[in-house]
């Protein structure tokens, strides 16, 4: 299963504290009317069209939850987070309403989903997507089915390896990203240094990145991440991934070509035409109904957004 993280607590905005933890993992997501979500340790953030935010879920308790590391769309285009306790999937609405989605009401499984920060995804039949590993013996991608089948899609010893099915090895999963690409593939941010693909049928293989953690745009074969975390599908097709140690926004497309979509290297929050812009942890990605691509810095608590070759800040400070 996923791993215990040790807390990094920063202070926002009406000294509201929220315990991060190590792995923030990709929490942002933005519905069909353009409204921005964000997961902040035990809250979720709506932020309106307009920039005005509020929280719709606050569980300071720990009744339900305990830190929210990634949102998800369901299958009927709602919006689902996971708990870092691992105890299951929740659906959310956009006044904060929560109902469980995974496992069932009443009903006890054996999959645990987003401990630690793990990624997880759901596609169009209900199949849940989430990750088994111990830190350095193994890491395994499962796929539960809506009646609770479980299977190894891939993943075996701990390391790397393409190939199929239980072949096939990754490293360390949380904090990273879990995104179904229109063919049913499963793509994963591996480690913060590769960004990996696995076909329905479990074989494995590498869109782009290396054994070395830098910055380097172009051929797949060259091309590296500083700290490959959050991904999302721009409306081109091509695949946006946050490398959030780079402070930048990387752009893959089909061939595997890296390049780099937004952000100068710089540490910071300047906004402005997207080569000289700077980002502060580029965790989360998101786009949005009209192609903009939102961008979660949870260390800063700001929410960016790319837009016509400019970045401007959507907000800069956590209600």
């Amino acid at each position: 299963m996923g791993r215990p993280l040790l807390g990094l607590v920063f202070l926002v905005h009406l000294s509201v504290v929220c315990d991060l933890g190590a792995h923030p993992g990709s929490g942002i997501a933005v519905d069909a009317k353009g409204r921005v979500f964000v997961a902040v340790g035990p809250m979720i953030v709506r932020i309106e069209t307009n920039g005005v935010a509020r929280r719709i879920v606050h569980d300071a308790t720990n009744e339900k939850f305990h830190q929210l590391h990634h949102l998800r769309r369901a299958p009927d285009g709602g919006l689902l987070t996971a708990s870092d306790t691992g105890n299951g999937i929740w659906r959310f609405d956009p006044a904060g309403t929560l109902t469980r989605f995974f496992p069932p009401e009443n009903e006890d499984r054996a999959v645990r989903v987003g401990m630690g920060g793990d990624p997880f995804e759901v596609d169009r039949s209900g199949h849940v997507y989430s990750v088994n590993s111990l830190q350095d013996r193994f890491t395994q991608i499962l796929k539960t089915s809506p009646d609770g089948e479980i299977r190894v899609l891939a993943g075996g010893a701990w390391g790397f390896a393409d190939g199929p099915g239980g072949l096939a090895r990754f490293g360390d999963l949380p904090g990273g990203s879990f995104l179904l690409a229109p063919d049913g593939a499963l793509l994963l941010s591996d480690n913060g240094l590769r960004v990996r693909r696995v076909a329905p049928d479990g074989e494995v293989t590498t869109l782009a990145g290396g054994a070395e953690a830098r910055h380097m745009d172009g051929p797949r074969a060259t091309a590296s991440f500083v700290a490959a975390r959050g991904l999302a599908f721009d409306t081109s097709g091509q695949l946006l991934v946050a490398d959030a140690g780079g402070e930048r926004i990387r752009r893959v497309a089909p061939d595997g070509t890296v390049s780099t979509l937004a952000g100068s290297g710089a540490s910071g929050g300047t906004d402005g035409p997207a080569a000289e812009a700077s980002f502060a942890g580029p965790i989360g990605l998101a786009v949005g109904p009209r192609g903009e691509a939102f961008v979660w810095e949870p260390e800063s608590g700001r929410v960016r957004k790319i837009a016509g070759g400019r970045v401007t800040t959507v907000l800069r400070e956590l209600p």
